[in-house]
């Protein structure tokens, strides 16, 4: 529930900072409004976007979130502002992702359990030093109190953008959190290629976006065919250089959890514990190296 004086609050720190504002002027974002600041006054994570504040005027709605410099995942990799992120960078961003859906997946004191329902490269932010702030909590849900992670959302409408979008969901139009983990392993794709999943190079002859063309380079032992261009520098004496271009014991941790998580059947992806502790072993393999 919304605090009983929400309306016209204003909950800006008193220092100044700069902010990210988002308004919301047309009555069908006003749905949209009210869950972002339900879902957000309950959070407090570092790889959770901060909501600093809000407010409501007539049909004038305004959100204040924290700032962040690098923008959106999705304008980074479309404008290649990623070129000179390495690969243990890149990781890194997937295990903030990781982390602030763990965090959201969980019920503890003061805050509910939270399914995201849209998450993707447009949805994540990242500051200046390249770390990533799940954010967008239009189509969020939270759990009832007193309900068990086992929950099921049965939706009237399918809600979403479908090449991130779960194929069980979109049969059956039931979410549960394993749904926010299959969108999250098309963004570990897109941040292990370089590419948006809806990039036209995904989309041509009979594949349908980034994750039947990870699925099947995996499968045929071709997932180096993916990997962003911007990594594979090489030296005077065509050698990779190690810093930026995965070493196979990292391409292997991080390309096989992210193709679990791209697994048809929502049981037979993985929890996000063991997505994290993959992730983790992906990084350590790769800055053991460097």
């Amino acid at each position: 529930m919304l605090p009983s004086d929400w309306k016209n609050k204003s909950k800006l720190p008193k220092k100044r900072s700069i902010a990210a504002i988002k308004r919301i002027s047309s009555q069908d974002g006003k749905e949209g409004f009210f869950r972002e600041i339900e879902t957000l006054t309950s959070c407090n994570h570092p790889n959770v976007v901060s909501l600093l504040g809000y407010s409501k005027e007539d049909f004038e709605m305004v959100l204040v979130f924290e700032f962040a410099s690098n923008g959106c995942l999705d304008t980074c990799l479309e404008k290649n502002k990623m070129k000179n992120v390495t690969w243990a960078q890149r990781i890194q961003i997937g295990l903030d992702v990781a982390r602030g859906l763990q965090y959201l997946h969980t019920n503890i004191e003061g805050k509910r359990t939270i399914l995201h329902r849209d998450v993707k490269s447009a949805n994540i932010l990242l500051d200046k030093e390249w770390n990533a702030k799940v954010a967008d909590f239009g189509l969020s849900k939270i759990y009832p109190a007193g309900k068990t992670l086992m929950t099921t959302f049965v939706t009237k409408h399918i809600a979403g953008t479908e090449v991130y979008m779960d194929p069980e969901y979109m049969s059956t139009t039931a979410y549960k959190k394993e749904c926010d983990i299959y969108s999250f392993g098309v963004v570990l794709f897109e941040i292990l290629s370089g590419r948006l999943a809806y990039d036209k190079i995904y989309n041509m002859g009979n594949d349908k976006g980034l994750s039947m063309v990870a699925r099947r380079h995996f499968n045929k032992g071709t997932i180096k065919e993916l990997i962003d261009p911007n990594m594979m520098e090489e030296d005077s004496e065509q050698i990779f250089t190690v810093n930026k271009e995965p070493n196979q014991k990292s391409l292997d941790a991080f390309t096989k959890i992210a193709f679990q998580c791209l697994a048809e059947k929502q049981a037979e992806r993985p929890k996000m514990e063991v997505i994290i502790k993959e992730l983790e072993d992906a990084l350590n393999f790769q800055v053991s190296q460097c």
